[in-house]
């Protein structure tokens, strides 16, 4: 994203869509990113955002630049080694939980604008980290999987079967490493397929009862209530306003 010299750019609404990313500010230009206690701070020049629950509101510069790496939350425990619930609702400079070798990543990037050559940088770190991949089942990563796959509709009970862990033992592991209950997990992925399917519909094909079914709802009335707790709208906000929220990449729907 790049915001163009002397064009006031209004405060961007991110909405919770179950993943974590890693931003990188190439031309050293930072976010203002509000707090979680409603306070405007600068970001640091590469940092994490996320797992949300909530919205976040961001206010980029002018000629802010920025490149993200959106990921699955279990990224972080197999790629970084990071418990997830470091980033409830939180945005943590990335050179303090990973050092020097991130901050090596960011100073490469610097200054390019060229989209492939930042995609290339991207890939080579992380594709050293994926080598120390620990390939043991892990209770959580599978959860977060099967969560995903079956678009939040399977019960907890049923998760934990399929997993051959207890109930009590799955919820207790997943809030230690995510520091949300699989349950809030289920319904930030089902308020994710929602809002894709919303944002793929034409609006005369917009039936609101459908798309609740669709994305794993039990009823419209469910639906609703997420998305309200999940951006502080009426679904309708996406057919009055477009660009009512900043995530508009459908590609999220596939991580």
């Amino acid at each position: 994203m790049q915001a163009s010299a002397g064009v006031e750019i209004p405060v961007q609404r991110c909405i919770p869509l179950g993943t974590v990313e890693l931003i990188v500010q190439i031309n050293l230009k930072p976010c203002t990113i509000m707090d979680t206690d409603g306070v405007y701070r600068d970001s640091a020049g590469i940092y994490f955002t996320g797992l949300y629950t909530d919205a976040a509101f961001w206010k980029p510069s002018t000629d802010n630049a920025m490149f993200g790496i959106r990921l699955k939350p279990e990224s972080l425990i197999e790629l970084f080694k990071l418990p997830a619930n470091l980033l409830v609702n939180k945005v943590i400079n990335a050179e303090d939980l990973l050092g020097k070798s991130v901050k090596l990543m960011c100073d490469e990037m610097t200054g390019i604008f060229d989209v492939n050559r930042l995609i290339q940088i991207a890939e080579k770190y992380l594709l050293a980290l994926a080598w120390n991949i620990d390939n043991r089942h892990n209770y959580v990563v599978g959860a977060c999987r099967l969560i995903r796959n079956t678009m939040g509709s399977l019960s907890v009970e049923s998760m934990s079967e399929r997993l051959y862990i207890s109930k009590r033992q799955l919820e207790r592991c997943f809030k230690d490493q995510f520091g949300t209950s699989p349950k809030t997990y289920q319904r930030i992925i089902r308020f994710r397929n929602a809002y894709t399917r919303v944002r793929l519909a034409r609006e005369s094909r917009l039936r609101w009862t459908e798309i609740s079914y669709a994305a794993g709802y039990a009823d419209q009335a469910h639906f609703i209530r997420d998305f309200k707790a999940f951006t502080g709208e009426l679904p309708t906000t996406l057919v009055e306003n477009t660009d009512a929220f900043f995530q508009t990449l459908e590609v999220s729907a596939a991580l």
